[in-house]
């Protein structure tokens, strides 16, 4: 079943220059009359070509599908339909450009005269062949019977006239299903043209037709890379040419002189699943003129060779890596610098990536010591190190080793497989079982001898809050790093840096991680990637559970306030601007599943309220259980009271205190035979400080009698839970005539 939503409408995005055109004409129409065929085998090569005989085809209206009472021809659920049909061209000299619009469910490749001239995102790469048989790898809703738009590819003059011919020329369509037992399937095209002069040849647009923008002033850095015409694989790197536009003005236009990189580098797509995405990552290196390593700044970031384009398609904010990378750098732990920019690849609009520093072992990074091939004894074998759990050879992940206690393959990330030497695989293999043996003792929470001793703990107490923070489906089993250094200057396990949240902050339908509650390190479900055993017996320790809840309450006030996260979400917004607008023209996404959304919107403005709103509804569920962390001592060292004052006093006196954070205080008066005489307050308050008054009434509002009586404190989570985390008590003197004087205090803990 569809779901049913607004859709948004595509600004459309054409590079060429159509200053020249006149007006818009629609050549054909979805509800033309075309030939078609349902196919059961292969469909013969040259299908969608002139030449092609159909006289054998079907014939009728489109759009051809089933399910959505938006089809011209109501065909049998199937994998895929083939259709065309033919125009005329009377003077291609006046086809200034072209736009095809693609209303479709579930993928689909269009030709003109046999030439690929625009494919869904779920398919197969452009340009390779695809069987009447495949299914796409998601599913995608149509547009235009919901009240939205279709989608729109543009071919410029040069295009044109590579692809067409004065005469009969053909437009042809193949459609695609997520599988046969889908509900539905649609089909829906439309190609128009740019006309130069006022020359009528075909018909008025469709009434929600919009005429291409011509793109040429842009808010972000505009990175241009050139490959040469070579499609840029998954592996080897190979050469291209990169320049950068970065105007101090904050306006860059694409014929700008490049002003801040302009050289050779190598590239190659980058990642597991998301290289196959129709955004794709990119690793590239600057090198030299003779292809050697160079080392150079980019937009501001430190001297390297190594760098990521990553290519934002999941996450729709185009926030949640950035945002997680910055709190990061912030809590004193390195992870990767980043800039948003907006990509030309050869000349065609990618939209918005983000140009960020790879995990390396540098000065700048992660800054340990370097490890050289010949250094396989003594102090220098010992550093540094950095691993990485991840999917076992894919990517960089072609070398390793595994756990002798539960299998875990510990990727090598630095030094890398091809370079890392027998001698230094035997030293760091005997550190991590040794840790590991640690790990499995039963007295491995020893400060002396158990993983105190081996570990930086504080790094993994923040490497895990900022992982819970974000309810990361990835963390401690997929892009997860940890290093250390030589011993003769820490040779203690470190955690991070932290790296790929485009899942997190409620991003994803899987593993409950869209849910607001709940701890991911106490979370791991048969059949999912194994977590390393120590990531939870690291949890179980009461002592470790204290410093995470020490340290987060000490960034509650600060790095991880709602105000401070929300500042950082909306100025990348504002920075990102009229970019975000080219990116959904360019890749429309918005109203759209895209693995794993966990919820769809329809616009970027929902996407952004929701990664707050999930964030806030986040922090309050961890500020509730984290305190059960927190031991009374720790509470009483925060909490303050002070009264009552005046004291004597006569009516009334006030009775103030200081909260460290949020919490439920309870307050009430007892006679010195334990009886409650009044409830003055029971109700969370926020931190800082706060006062009730007692005006010396009972419950009943009848003034009480002079004597000694006790001030009674409790403090519970804000939630008001049941547990008691920490009370005292206060004993004063009142008389008959409530002059108060003197107390004495008993602390009681519960």
């Amino acid at each position: 079943m569809k779901a049913q939503m607004l859709k948004i409408v595509f600004i459309l995005i054409i590079l060429t220059n159509l200053h020249g055109q006149n007006h818009w004409e629609t050549a054909i129409f979805a509800e033309d009359d075309w030939r078609y065929i349902v196919p059961s085998f292969a469909v013969e090569t040259g299908w969608n070509t002139i030449e092609f005989d159909v006289s054998n085809w079907d014939e009728g209206p489109g759009g051809f599908g089933y399910g959505d009472g938006d089809d011209g021809t109501i065909i049998d659920p199937a994998i895929s339909v083939y259709f065309r049909r033919n125009f005329s061209v009377s003077d291609l000299t006046k086809l200034s450009s072209a736009v095809l619009s693609a209303d479709y469910d579930d993928g689909f490749v269009a030709y003109l005269n046999g030439h690929e001239i625009g494919r869904s995102y779920n398919l197969s790469e452009p340009g390779t062949f695809v069987p009447y048989d495949e299914t796409t790898t998601y599913d995608h809703e149509a547009s235009l019977y919901n009240g939205g738009l279709p989608e729109s590819f543009i071919l410029d003059s040069l295009e044109l006239d590579s692809f067409l011919a004065n005469g009969e020329n053909v437009f042809a369509i193949q459609i695609h299903n997520v599988g046969i037992n889908s509900s539905d399937m649609s089909g829906n095209f439309y190609l128009s043209f740019g006309i130069t002069d006022d020359s009528e040849f075909y018909e008025t647009p469709p009434w929600w037709f919009q005429e291409p923008i011509i793109l040429d002033e842009f808010n972000l850095p505009i990175i241009l890379i050139d490959t040469y015409g070579v499609e840029i694989p998954n592996e080897p790197r190979i050469a291209a040419s990169m320049g950068i536009i970065n105007n101090e003005s904050g306006l860059n236009y694409i014929d700008d002189p490049f002003n801040d990189f302009d050289g050779p580098i190598t590239i190659e797509r980058r990642g597991n699943s998301s290289q196959w995405q129709g955004k794709t990552p990119y690793r590239f290196e600057t090198v030299d003129d003779e292809g050697e390593n160079s080392n150079v700044e980019l937009l501001g970031m430190p001297a390297e060779n190594d760098w990521v384009l990553y290519a934002p398609w999941q996450d729709k904010t185009m926030i949640r890596n950035v945002l997680t990378y910055q709190l990061s750098n912030e809590m004193g732990r390195y992870a990767s610098r980043s800039r948003h920019v907006e990509l030309y690849l050869n000349d065609e609009y990618r939209g918005i990536y983000v140009l960020m520093e790879k995990i390396k072992r540098d000065g700048n990074r992660v800054d340990i010591s370097k490890l050289n091939p010949d250094e396989i004894t003594g102090d220098d074998v010992t550093g540094g190190y950095i691993l990485k759990f991840d999917w076992f050879y894919t990517g960089d992940n072609i070398g390793g080793f595994e756990s002798e206690f539960d299998g875990m393959i510990y990727n090598y990330h630095y030094p890398k497989p091809s370079d890392i030497v027998p001698e230094q695989e035997a030293y760091i293999e005997e550190y991590i079982n040794g840790f590991e043996t640690i790990m499995m003792g039963t007295d491995y929470t020893n400060d002396s001898t158990g993983y105190p001793s081996i570990m930086n703990v504080e790094s993994f107490v923040d490497f895990i809050l900022l992982q819970e923070l974000a309810k990361n489906v990835d963390a401690y089993r997929l892009s997860t790093y940890i290093y250390k250094d030589k011993e003769s200057i820490d040779n203690r396990l470190t955690a991070g840096p932290v790296w790929d949240f485009n899942h997190g902050f409620g991003n994803c339908d899987y593993g409950e991680t869209w849910e607001v509650d709940n701890w991911l390190l106490e979370y791991n479900p048969e059949g999912g990637d194994q977590v390393a055993f120590w990531w939870e017996l690291l949890w179980e320790d009461l002592a470790f559970q204290h410093k995470a809840a020490v340290r987060y309450t000490e960034l509650r006030q600060t790095i991880f306030s709602e105000e401070h996260i929300y500042s950082i979400i909306d100025s990348i917004a504002d920075y990102l601007g009229p970019a975000v607008d080219r990116n959904f023209a360019r890749w429309p996404l918005l109203g759209n599943y895209i693995w794993p959304n966990y919820y769809v919107f329809d616009t970027y403005e929902e996407e952004i309220d929701y990664l707050k709103s999930w964030t806030a509804q986040r922090l309050a569920w961890m500020d509730s259980d984290i305190l059960l962390s927190l031991d009374p001592s720790t509470i009483a060292a925060g909490f303050t009271l002070n009264g009552p004052f005046p004291n004597p006093f006569n009516p009334s006196t006030v009775i103030s205190y200081e909260l460290p954070y949020d919490l439920n205080i309870e307050i009430n008066i007892f006679n010195l035979l334990g009886r409650k005489v009044r409830s003055l307050l029971n109700e969370t308050r926020p931190a800082g400080q706060g006062s009730t008054i007692w005006d010396g009434k009972t419950e009943n509002g009848h003034l009480a009698s002079g004597g000694v009586y006790f001030i009674s404190i409790q403090l519970r989570g804000p939630s008001n839970e049941s547990n008691i985390f920490y009370q005292e008590t206060k004993k004063v003197l009142l008389f008959m005539s409530f002059i108060m004087y003197g107390h004495d205090m008993c602390v009681d803990i519960l």
